[in-house]
């Protein structure tokens, strides 16, 4: 917002834009409509900036796409793409911006093009442009990756707030915007050192692997709230809880 102030503009579809950002309170929810025009704007106008000096591909590049999907999805310049954006638009006399046309232009064109691929993905009312419409957790089993299995193992997707940027990071990769394909914290723990009876813990999709338990997929919600469940420590907590009990003997 503090780029966009002083932005002069006749159009309506980036004032409307302007107007939307200007009302966001900032928080990156499922919900946030706000929050969708920034995310769409930023990587929009990250790549406006970028590719009439770089080219495409080499600007994905930079924007931290890894050399290989499984075994370097990402790398060290993952992330860095925002404060170069804001430090080439603070920047009176930027190389990257003169060649994308201008501060004003090159602003204008961004949320033109964010706004019209809103619209196209989202519909024309403006209520219906939420994050997490968009912006989705997905957990994929090894065996899901032939289909159909996907649909009988995958669970998702599920609408999440967040992104690279926020205290719980839901990362996109920078080829495949804007679902959340890089990473998550999908284990979190709160610890009680002075009675660790009462520390908390979260991980999804469930506590069983098991297709057919109910227990497959049943923490997927807590973990997208943020809340988790208690983590049973002593024997008592365990055997108060415990659903079965599985004996091996030889």
């Amino acid at each position: 917002m503090r780029v966009l102030e002083g932005l002069a503009t006749q159009d309506p579809d980036v004032q409307m834009a302007v107007d939307l950002l200007r009302a966001w309170d900032g928080q990156l929810t499922a919900e946030s409509v706000g929050g969708t025009v920034y995310e769409v704007t930023r990587n929009i106008l990250v790549r406006n900036l970028l590719e009439p000096g770089l080219g495409e591909e080499l600007t994905t590049r930079l924007m931290g796409q890894g050399f290989h999907p499984m075994l370097l999805a990402s790398h060290e310049f993952y992330g860095h793409d925002t404060v170069a954006m804001l430090r080439m638009l603070d920047d009176a006399d930027s190389w990257w911006v003169d060649q994308a046309g201008g501060r004003e232009a090159v602003l204008t064109r961004s949320l033109q093009e964010a706004v019209e691929w809103l619209r196209g993905e989202l519909g024309l009312d403006t209520s219906d442009w939420q994050w997490g419409r968009i912006h989705r957790a997905i957990f994929p089993h090894a065996m899901g990756m032939q289909k159909p299995l996907d649909q009988v193992f995958n669970r998702g997707p599920f609408p999440i707030g967040g992104d690279a940027d926020t205290p719980c990071q839901t990362a996109v990769i920078a080829e495949d915007p804007y679902d959340s394909k890089g990473w998550a914290p999908s284990f979190r723990q709160i610890v009680d050192m002075g009675d660790l009876s009462r520390s908390l813990i979260i991980h999804p999709p469930g506590q069983s692997g098991q297709l057919g338990s109910p227990h497959y997929d049943d923490l997927a919600d807590l973990w997208i709230k943020g809340e988790y469940h208690p983590m049973l420590w002593t024997r008592e907590q365990v055997e108060r809880e415990a659903e079965g009990t599985l004996r091996l003997t030889p």
